[in-house]
């Protein structure tokens, strides 16, 4: 029997899976890939009028499920962390331990070390927090379990070196789709439908399609090489 493939996403806002590796995330999941998104902040300050403050929360729940679905997600764990909250803490380290460990993912995408704090911050917290999810220790967030393959993305500004490059044509739709779904912060990220079309026009002209999205793979995740011919692999 064939092992189920997982993938997990981990953002610091809803939207950020859609922004950043959205076309990628519907690929694999048209390929059969289980995915798990894990979303840290609560969306409460993604408003953009007064009245709006106490019910933004519960309107980006509804938009998240439904971008969810448009994604092919199977399920998506939220934390009750604030969205301007500082997210190199304990209790963030240990909530992406737990969840590492929960869904055993073989690959996993976060944020790169770029954009504004909270993306910069967890582009630095999860990829430590993953490492240690495989080592022999915190036992009660559940069996050690190590993911060897963690890729990176920007959402807000373009990558200018990646490692990898996902032809996202056929499902570029879908991922413009689930971003509309996150209709209360087409204000918030001023003309991001356009912006989503335009770096994936970008990152496709490198790699002649279409459209694309860019990944950079973690240098933080070591690879394990037995034999050294395995280096050679590829060239």
């Amino acid at each position: 029997m064939i092992e189920e493939k997982r993938a997990l996403v981990i953002c610091a806002h809803d939207d950020d899976e859609v922004i950043g590796p959205g076309g990628t995330i519907r690929k694999l999941a048209n390929a059969g890939v289980h995915i798990s998104t894990l979303i840290l902040a609560t969306g409460n300050e993604g408003y953009t009028r007064l009245e709006e403050k106490d019910t933004i929360v519960a309107r980006r729940a509804e938009e998240r499920a439904a971008a969810q679905r448009v994604l092919g997600t199977a399920e998506c764990f939220v934390c009750d962390f604030h969205d301007f909250e500082n997210l190199d803490s304990e209790p963030v380290y240990r909530t992406i331990m737990e969840t590492v460990r929960r869904v055993q993912p073989h690959l996993i995408f976060t944020h790169l070390a770029t954009d504004y704090l909270a993306h910069r911050t967890l582009a630095r917290v999860a990829p430590e927090a993953i490492w240690q999810a495989g080592w022999q220790c915190s036992l009660e967030l559940g069996a050690p379990w190590s993911t060897g393959k963690v890729y990176q993305f920007s959402v807000l500004q373009t990558i200018a070196k990646p490692s990898h490059l996902v032809d996202i044509t056929d499902t570029f739709p879908a991922k413009l789709e689930a971003m509309k779904a996150y209709r209360s912060q087409h204000e918030v990220v001023a003309g991001v439908l356009d912006q989503i079309e335009a770096k994936a026009r970008v990152y496709g002209s490198l790699m002649g399609v279409r459209y694309a999205e860019a990944l950079t793979r973690s240098q933080h995740i070591p690879v394990p090489v037995g034999d050294p011919d395995a280096l050679l692999t590829g060239l």
